[in-house]
């Protein structure tokens, strides 16, 4: 078995890359697959979008022979933007800069105390809050000698009283609050002083003498920076507004409070990393390259027979109507790979419509509305559907950058990536529905069928598929077993991949 050259179609941004894929390889690879007979048909492999071409082709080496004992011949799209590394070390920077952590600090500090301390304290809610101390438990987690964070990171909090009241908050009122507290947190201005002499050229602050010393990197999005230090440019060297910071920071703890509200908190120290990374830092984050990648799906299946997907559809087509049919056709998605499936649902729609498929998600990272829309459109051509997933409380534990952000990476698409463009914006989507966390599946009091029909339309699929959903840890037999405690296990966890064959040669 060459894996490299009968099992792999490489492709980026939608299109094959010459020296390595071209169209005259998908008629060879899908002429042989046919060919050879299997008696489980084809099995069509989408890997997540966070991987590098060789980490793509490394999974395509481990289970093409997998796949090929369960009785079908594998097609794997390699379409690597391999930017995890990236992502992961911008976060590192990030965790790194003061002005991060001040802004984390005030926050926390401010939600905490509009939370009325029912929620986020550790040792329980109606503790006094000890600003001094929750400042330098901060600095030794952030420094990395405590063991956590100095806020919960607890699970679902039924919103009470206090917290829809907050949510009622007079975003002036609490910046006037804030800023009349900022004599007492020196750290706090000293970071915001030296991030404005970055940009301004050492202009003193109108709070206490202030420094003349200047950040020597500057993260903070040129937008957020715009907000915190309006009109200032090294050239027009403008003052430093102490209540505009202020109100950038009430402005976090507005939409923090806010989501304790609605029930949609992430823990209060992941949902104030978030709301911070969103404020202050999303063009590093990745935001605008999670949704290209997720823009690389739809490309492949563009006009262009250059583009990798429409050429497979338009040749499965082909041998579809000169009879030589698959015994059945296995499309398997890991992270953004279920994105990319539901790309493909929609171009064979058009291009094969009498194929039907078999689908399996891994952690899929795709919304619910995409997966509602493309599972009622397709509902006749999927011939049978299981999803492999983490529990809550273990995708709760999936660390994805130490201290900086201490849930999984679906966690962080939902709360931070996931958005949308309106007009000529770019529109935040907080806490976007995911279909691969259990928590959309089961929380029907937050997410509920009269707020988001998308999910409850999922939610009634799942129960129309017997089977369909797998959450680690989970020994239920054949087909349903999986022991993924992160979200790069799930092609790799030996428990996991023996339950996808079983379901590809049954």
């Amino acid at each position: 078995m060459d894996i490299q050259k009968d099992h792999v179609l490489h492709s980026r941004d939608g299109k094959f890359v010459n020296g390595t894929s071209q169209v005259s390889d998908v008629s060879r690879i899908l002429g042989g697959a046919q060919a050879a007979t299997p008696a489980h048909g084809l099995v069509i492999h989408f890997h997540g979008g966070l991987v590098s071409e060789p980490a793509a082709r490394g999974i395509a080496d481990n289970l093409a022979p997998k796949y090929a004992d369960a009785g079908a011949y594998p097609l794997f799209f390699v379409w690597e933007s391999g930017l995890i590394e990236t992502l992961k070390n911008n976060l590192t920077d990030i965790l790194a800069d003061p002005a991060f952590r001040e802004f984390v600090k005030k926050v926390s500090e401010w939600a905490l105390k509009k939370l009325g301390g029912q929620v986020g304290l550790k040792g329980g809610p109606g503790q006094t809050i000890n600003e001094d101390q929750l400042r330098k438990d901060f600095d030794s987690w952030f420094s990395g000698a405590s063991k956590e964070p100095p806020v919960t990171n607890e699970g679902k909090v039924a919103p009470t009283p206090t917290m829809k009241g907050a949510a009622g908050l007079n975003e002036d009122d609490l910046a006037e609050e804030i800023e009349a507290g900022l004599d007492g947190d020196p750290d706090f201005q000293d970071a915001i002083q030296k991030l404005h002499n970055a940009i301004a050229g050492g202009t003193t602050a109108t709070k206490g003498a202030g420094t003349q010393a200047a950040a020597n990197v500057v993260l903070v999005d040129a937008q957020a920076l715009g907000e915190i230090f309006p009109g200032t440019t090294a050239t027009t060297k403008g003052g430093l507004s102490w209540l505009i910071v202020a109100k950038f920071v009430a402005k976090i703890v507005v939409k923090t409070v806010g989501r304790y509200a609605k029930g949609r908190a992430h823990g209060m120290y992941c949902t104030v990393v978030e709301e911070v990374l969103r404020a202050a830092y999303l063009e590093k984050a990745g935001a605008m390259v999670w949704n290209q990648m997720k823009k690389d799906t739809a490309d492949s299946f563009g006009a262009s027979d250059q583009c990798c997907g429409t050429a497979v559809v338009r040749e499965l087509g082909k041998l579809h109507a000169s009879g030589k049919t698959f015994r059945k056709i296995t499309l398997v998605g890991h992270s953004t790979g279920a994105v990319y499936i539901c790309e493909f649902l929609d171009a064979a729609a058009i291009t094969a419509p009498e194929l039907t498929f078999n689908i399996i998600f891994l952690a899929p990272a795709v919304r619910h509305e995409r997966f509602a829309a493309a599972q009622a459109k397709h509902r006749t051509r999927i011939d049978g559907f299981r999803m492999f997933g983490m529990s809550d409380s273990i995708e709760s534990d999936d660390v994805l950058v130490p201290i900086l952000y201490t849930r999984s990476l679906l966690y962080f698409v939902s709360g931070v990536l996931e958005g949308h463009v309106a007009g000529t914006a770019w529109k935040d989507d907080i806490d976007a529905p995911i279909v691969g966390m259990q928590r959309y599946i089961t929380d029907k009091g937050v997410y509920n069928p009269g707020d988001f029909p998308e999910v409850e339309q999922d939610r009634q699929f799942l129960l129309s598929v017997p089977d369909s959903e797998v959450w680690s840890d989970s020994s239920a037999g054949n087909g349903l077993n999986s022991l993924s405690h992160k979200h790069g296990d799930f092609d790799n966890d030996e428990a996991t991949i023996q339950s996808v064959t079983w379901v590809i040669g049954h």
